[in-house]
């Protein structure tokens, strides 16, 4: 049977919204620094502000000799677990008063949303930059500027800790990165270009391990900036989606994930303001998964 206008127009509706989610997760990973570089998980489990997710902590396994016609050594490591509440609920949303322009045309909903996505990185990198507090490592750099004893000291810190030497990440304040290009060893600029969107502009070099990147959103308390150096599992980043409008309400959904974390578009028409509404949310929570997995190295802010 053919498909007459009145189905297609009905199908490309429902179809923008799973469009804008798609661009929406490339513009939100294209933005963002650190919640490229953490621990990250995701579940299509809907649920609700406040609800704790729990991430699992394997125990603790050792190599055992094995003699000729014995048993093998069973090991039961406890597996404890990282309490991760989901109390981050950011969204972005904007109205467009020309309809007809908007279902039409679903790369002008890239106007209206590109500002906002920046803005819910920002966010985003903010909370996990927001960890340092709870790390019990820290190195003092505050005199004499960020150098290359500090580099060594923070590696000691995860060598000692049995961090995997892959996954570490050294991600500073635009002063402390300032400090580190007076460093005087080279930057690899042709691993830059595999990287892509922020990661990638970010990208300062590697230097004693550590995969060096520039973020403007790492804490800054009075004068001292709280440099993150930390292997990927020293940080847990968890989204989970929101439950769906019940039906008959007038709107159109879609949750999408991608690399780990997830979010929502709702699409509808506001009787109110006259226009197409849509908004971009994400239910998320942050935490620290493995205090001996990170180092907060101080500096001191420029004036």
């Amino acid at each position: 049977m053919p498909i007459n206008s009145v189905d297609m127009t009905t199908a490309a509706v429902e179809a923008i919204p799973t469009i804008v989610a798609a661009r929406a997760l490339g513009s939100l990973k294209s933005h963002t620094v650190l919640a490229r570089l953490v621990n990250r998980n995701w579940s299509p489990e809907v649920a609700q502000y406040g609800a704790t997710v729990k991430i699992p902590k394997p125990g603790v396994l050792t190599a055992n000799d094995k003699a000729v016609k014995t048993q093998v050594t069973l090991q039961n490591p406890s597996l404890t677990a990282a309490s991760v509440t989901l109390n981050k609920h950011k969204e972005v949303s904007f109205l467009i008063e020309d309809t007809a322009a908007a279902l039409s045309r679903p790369e002008l909903l890239d106007i209206y949303m590109g500002e906002g996505i920046a803005r819910l990185a920002e966010e985003l990198d903010s909370d996990i930059a927001a960890l340092y507090s709870g790390l019990s490592q820290t190195i003092n750099a505050t005199t004499g500027g960020l150098g290359e004893d500090d580099f060594r000291a923070a590696r000691r810190l995860l060598n000692a800790a049995k961090a995997p030497l892959a996954d570490r990440y050294a991600v500073l304040h635009e002063d402390a990165e300032y400090e580190f290009l007076g460093i005087d060893k080279a930057i690899k600029e042709e691993y830059r270009g595999s990287l892509g969107g922020a990661v990638a502009d970010a990208w300062a070099g590697r230097f004693m391990g550590f995969q060096t990147f520039m973020d403007q959103q790492i804490a800054v308390a009075t004068t001292e900036c709280k440099n993150l150096f930390f292997h990927r599992d020293a940080f847990v980043l968890v989204t989970r989606p929101l439950p769906q409008a019940p039906a008959g309400m007038g709107v159109i959904q879609t949750v999408m994930d991608e690399d780990g974390i997830g979010l929502r578009v709702t699409m509808g028409y506001s009787k109110d303001y006259l226009g197409l509404q849509v908004t971009i949310d994400m239910l998320y929570g942050v935490a620290e998964l493995r205090d001996d997995h990170g180092v907060v190295v101080r500096t001191t802010a420029s004036a």
